[in-house]
C-alpha cells in the first residue's frame, strides 16, 4: 500500500467526498517528505482536528507504517497549508506576549501545552528577532505538562 492509497481510505472512512480531495507528495527536500492534501475547507476540520491534534496523529501513523527506518526521510504531513497558518498565528501570539513582557517585565507562560514543532517555532521567532534581544523563551515541566515560558534574559552570575 502507498502513502496515497492510505489517506484515501482514511478520507473515504471519515465519510469525505473523495472528489474535492487532492494528495501530493514532495519528494524535493533533503529531510522530508511533505504529503499535502488540500480538500474542501468544511471537511479540513476533521483532518486536522483542534490545534492540529488530530493532523499531528496522522502523521505520526503515516510514520509508523512507511518509514521504514530512522535513516528515511521523515514523512511531514500538512492539510490545506495548516501548517503555515498556524505558524502565522504562532508569530502573532508570540509578539503580542513578547511585547507585554517588555512593557511589564513580568514573565509570560503560555497556558496550553504546545506541541514541539510550535515551540520550536516560537523559540526561533523570539531568538531570531532583534526587537526581543533582551528575551528569552524557554520550555519548562514534562510531557503534557511542558509549557513554553518568554522571559526577560537571567543575567549570568
Amino acid at each position: 500500500m502507498k502513502i496515497t492509497e492510505f489517506l484515501t481510505q482514511l478520507c473515504e472512512h471519515c465519510g469525505i467526498d473523495l472528489a474535492g480531495v487532492t494528495i501530493t507528495i514532495d519528494e524535493s527536500d533533503e529531510v522530508f517528505n511533505t504529503v499535502q492534501i488540500d480538500l474542501s475547507s468544511e471537511e479540513s476540520g476533521l483532518l486536522i482536528g483542534y490545534h492540529g491534534e488530530t493532523l499531528e496523529s496522522i502523521q505520526r501513523l503515516l510514520r509508523l507504517v512507511f518509514q521504514r527506518s530512522p535513516e528515511d526521510k521523515k514523512i511531514l504531513l500538512n492539510i490545506n497549508q495548516y501548517r503555515e497558518q498556524r505558524e502565522e498565528k504562532l508569530k502573532e501570539i508570540a509578539t503580542t506576549a513578547a511585547q507585554e513582557v517588555l512593557e511589564t517585565g513580568v514573565e509570560y507562560i503560555f497556558n496550553s501545552s504546545l506541541a514541539s514543532h510550535e515551540r520550536f517555532v516560537i523559540h526561533s521567532f523570539i531568538s531570531e528577532n532583534d526587537a526581543f534581544s533582551e528575551l528569552e523563551s524557554v520550555s519548562l515541566g514534562d510531557g503534557r505538562e511542558r509549557r513554553l515560558h518568554i522571559r526577560i534574559k537571567q543575567k549570568a552570575e
